[in-house]
């Protein structure tokens, strides 16, 4: 405000200034050339009388009549007045020493004018010559308050003019600057919510201009930690209710082979057996956890081309022992050329998780099948199984971390519900998409599309 305030100030300043001192200025060339036009008309008629005398001079200038507003004396070379224009307090016969006519009877021209108490007062004066010889000099002096009350009027209404444009200026500056700190203040309160932890409290600003684009990034920045922060908590709760069961059941165990002193060796090699079974499934846990903490920040990680058939053939051959606990067949139809960049590992993560899944939530009896292929830029791995199938309402949720369809019978198969949120997070670290479907016929059906690799370009499609 005090440098918009300064700008109005020099501005208004101009407007005032520059304006009258050039029509002043203009007025003043003009008086000149007119008085000095006039001057020499007259000089050069008195020139042709090669000498002068009160009644010859009087008698040319009543001819020339050109007096208007000022006064005109025309005086000899001892600078006697022999012609006065004034009717009253006539000066003719007396001397007249003034710097005007010493300029002009030293043949030079003469012209003076100047602002003095709003009215112009002007004197010019110019030789009178025959034949290269001063022989006297022409003297106007004019006093124009006409001229005066004109450029003051003009000085009067810029005087108003600048004044309404100040404070119409000054009125909207503060308003507009009023607007500006509401906007900032509602920002910074804003800011604070979020900063007290009141990540659902939203900026509430209007318009398209920086401030509200400021506003909208910062809502969504809000919206993102709100986001996050849900997920945190419910991460949080979940990680503790699923950790707290395994060390509840380990406390409960070994507590009871502490407080039972007759139990026979069986019984505690029995209660120490499932002790270690709970470690193994805590250890699990804690071990996705970590995985999915690593997935969370990204490090950076060395992609290479990985071929997702021959994953797949590997992950097969590991799972067979299981697949044959179950009683389930493991069917592989593969395609050479389905190359990935990626990491090997994780490619491994994805397949295995996928084909477990498959096989501890099916029939006995049942089946799964692997198919992979090169479709439109596109690498897919397809998994098929003819179990339990996934209800509709639970679709869009089995990715989430720490959901599961059947509680029950994860827990028996030993599930954490973390194993889809890996597989999604590490397609997507891929620049890929995994996706959950029933099958017509029964059981469901996962497909995971990654960017091909295509080795003889060196890059991804």
């Amino acid at each position: 405000m005090v440098l918009f305030a300064g700008m109005i100030v020099v501005i208004v300043s101009l407007v005032n200034t520059y304006p009258l001192l050039t029509a002043q200025d203009l007025m003043v060339e003009t008086k000149r050339g007119d008085m000095l036009r006039t001057a020499n008309l007259v000089s050069s008629s008195l020139s042709g009388l090669q000498s002068l005398d009160g009644e010859r001079v009087a008698a040319v200038m009543s001819l020339l009549d050109i007096y208007g507003d000022g006064r005109v004396f025309v005086t000899d070379t001892a600078g006697r007045i022999l012609f006065d224009s004034a009717e009253d307090a006539n000066l003719s016969g007396c001397s007249l020493v003034m710097p005007a006519l010493l300029s002009a009877l030293s043949g030079n021209d003469y012209f003076l004018c100047s602002y003095v108490d709003n009215a112009f007062e002007s004197s010019a004066a110019v030789p009178i010559t025959y034949r290269g010889e001063v022989f006297g000099a022409v003297y106007f002096y004019e006093y124009d308050a006409q001229q005066g009350a004109l450029l003051r009027s003009m000085q009067r209404y810029l005087g108003y003019i600048s004044s309404v444009l100040a404070i119409f200026t000054l009125a909207v500056s503060l308003l507009f600057s009023s607007a500006l700190r509401r906007r900032i203040r509602n920002l910074i309160v804003a800011i604070g919510e979020v900063r007290e932890g009141n990540y659902s409290h939203r900026a509430q600003t209007r318009g398209r201009d920086e401030i509200s684009l400021i506003a909208d990034e910062f809502n969504e920045l809000s919206g993102r930690l709100e986001e996050t922060e849900n997920l945190r908590r419910q991460f949080v709760s979940n990680a503790s209710h699923e950790l707290k069961t395994p060390l509840a059941s380990i406390k409960l165990l070994a507590d009871s082979i502490l407080q039972n002193r007759g139990m026979s060796m069986d019984d505690v090699r029995d209660f120490l057996h499932d002790i270690s079974e709970e470690i193994v499934r805590l250890t699990r846990i804690t071990d996705r956890l970590l995985s999915l903490t690593r997935l969370d920040v990204q490090l950076h990680q060395e992609f290479v081309p990985v071929n997702v058939s021959y994953v797949v053939r590997r992950a097969a051959r590991m799972l067979t022992p299981l697949a044959e606990h179950y009683r389930i067949a493991i069917s592989c139809e593969t395609a050479d050329n389905c190359l990935v960049k990626a990491e090997e590992d994780g490619i491994y993560q994805i397949v295995f998780n996928l084909m477990e899944n498959a096989l501890k939530y099916n029939h006995s009896g049942g089946s799964v099948r692997v198919l992979t292929y090169v479709k439109d830029g596109l690498a897919y791995c397809i998994v098929d199984d003819t179990g339990i199938g996934i209800p509709e309402g639970d679709l869009e949720h089995i990715f989430e971390r720490f959901y599961r369809v059947d509680k029950a019978r994860s827990r028996e198969t030993g599930g954490t519900g973390l194993g889809l949120s890996i597989v999604r997070k590490t397609v997507e670290q891929y620049g890929g998409e995994v996706r959950a479907e029933n099958r017509e016929s029964g059981g469901a059906r996962f497909i995971v599309t990654i960017p091909e690799w295509k080795a003889e370009e060196g890059q991804l499609c």
